[in-house]
Formats: structure tokens, C-alpha cells, sequence
């Protein structure tokens, strides 16, 4: 059954995701969905690029397009056409899972060709050498590297876009991992939201912690007030009794 499993892998002619990978994308996808406010711009996985008539579709496994008009829904049933967004992608991105896709060859020419601002990519289990993550950037008609990025190494910022990069290590959804990353300009991760609700949980429930800390030292205060003014009244009639008026003391 297993090794029917790998020639049916082996033999298919579609990309297919690892787990991996998939979360990859998500991450990537979601964090921006959910930090970026008050701008246009399409990010998604696996959506093809068609950038010139009779040419075939290219297919980044994510791209990200800053500034689209607003109707880009009605074009929904259709790829990513250059001609009709009236601009290439900012970003295009690339995860590497085998030695085939020739990501630093075939398709970083075409997406040179495309005049894409941005071209990433992430070789996470380092097939293509031993660095896990290239990122190249357009200038005038060519692509330069401006970074090659080791795990641990310092975020790198993508003025075009007025975003980072980073390789981050922690957990996403329960798997401990090293990630790629958006961040912001302080090398922050900008999160997804599942990260920004449990942020606002463990906020709203110190708030509620501290709330009740304050209330318990509040409760205390109250009862320490009381047991000294019992301690005051005993202490009056004690003296009243040996003939003193405590009110004149």
C-alpha cells in the first residue's frame, strides 16, 4: 500500500504541498490579511500569472500585489493577467521542496521578464545549497541578490513594498518550526490572527489578573481598616473606664 502510495506521488505530473508547506502559505497569507490596514492589495497562494498572450501560466506558490483597483472581484473567475491588473506582482514567492522547480534559474528569468519588484525564495530543508532564503531584488531591467538569509540572521527590509522578511523560529498551528516571516520595520513579526487573538486574550486576561490582584489588595486594605478601627474602640473604652476621655488625649 505504501509503495503504491510513492509511485502514485512519483508519477503525478500536479505540484502537490506537504503539510509543510501548506502552513507556509497560510502564514504568509494571513498574517498580511491581518496586520495590513487601509491599503489595497491582493496576497494568495497558487493563483496563476499570465503575462503574456500565448504564453503559459506561471503559478508562484504565493505573490502579492500591492495597489490593485478595487474591482479586481469581478476578474475572479480569471488568473492573474497582466494587462488587466495593469501591473506585475510586487512579490512572488517560492518554497522550495525538490531540486526540479528551477527557482533559481528558469523561473527567476521569467519573473525578471515580468518586472517583478521582488522575487523570494525559501528553501527550507536547503535542496538548493546552504542557504534558505534568496532574495532578489529589480533593478532597472535585472534582478540583483540583496540577501542571502541564515536562520537567526537579522530581518531584511523591502523598501518597495514597506515590508521585511525574516526567518523566525516558534509555533504554527502546534507545529515548532523555522518559518518565513513578514515583519515590520523593527523586526517584528506582523501576526496572524490566531497570534493577534491569542495577544488580545493573554492581554485581556493579565488586565483581568491585575483587576483582581487590585481588588484582593483593596478587600485586604478594608479589612486591615476595620480591624484597627475595632482595636480604636476597645482601646477608648479601656481608657473611659480608668476614668481618661480618650478625646482629649
Amino acid at each position: 500500500m505504501l509503495a503504491g502510495l510513492r509511485d502514485l506521488v512519483a508519477d503525478s505530473t500536479t505540484p502537490i504541498d506537504d503539510f509543510a508547506i501548506a502552513k507556509q502559505k497560510r502564514l504568509l497569507i494571513d498574517s498580511l490579511y491581518t496586520s495590513l490596514r487601509g491599503q489595497s492589495f491582493l496576497v494568495e497562494a497558487n493563483v496563476g500569472i499570465l503575462h503574456a498572450n500565448g504564453q503559459p501560466l506561471v503559478v508562484p506558490d504565493v505573490l502579492l500585489s500591492l495597489d490593485v483597483a478595487d474591482d479586481w472581484w469581478e476578474r475572479r473567475h480569471y488568473p492573474y493577467f497582466l494587462w488587466q491588473f495593469g501591473k506585475p506582482p510586487d512579490v512572488t514567492i517560492e518554497v522550495v521542496s525538490d531540486r526540479t522547480g528551477e527557482e533559481l534559474g528558469q523561473k527567476l528569468a521569467l519573473y525578471e521578464r515580468m518586472r517583478v519588484s521582488y522575487y523570494v525564495v525559501y528553501d527550507p530543508t536547503l535542496r538548493l545549497g546552504d542557504t534558505p532564503l534568496h532574495i532578489f531584488e529589480l533593478r532597472g531591467k535585472c534582478f540583483f541578490e540583496i540577501a542571502k538569509v541564515d536562520r537567526g540572521s537579522a530581518p531584511v527590509w523591502l523598501d518597495q513594498v514597506g515590508l521585511g522578511l525574516m526567518l523566525w523560529s516558534g509555533n504554527v498551528e502546534n507545529c515548532e518550526d523555522w518559518w518565513l516571516r513578514w515583519c515590520d520595520n523593527d523586526g517584528l513579526v506582523l501576526p496572524t490572527g490566531y497570534e493577534l487573538a491569542q495577544q488580545e486574550y493573554m492581554t485581556r486576561d493579565e488586565n483581568e489578573k491585575r483587576a483582581d490582584l487590585a481588588e484582593s489588595q483593596l478587600r485586604q486594605a478594608n479589612q486591615r481598616t476595620e480591624r484597627a478601627k475595632k482595636w480604636a474602640t476597645r482601646l477608648a473604652d479601656q481608657l473611659r473606664a480608668l476614668g481618661v476621655d480618650p478625646d482629649t488625649l
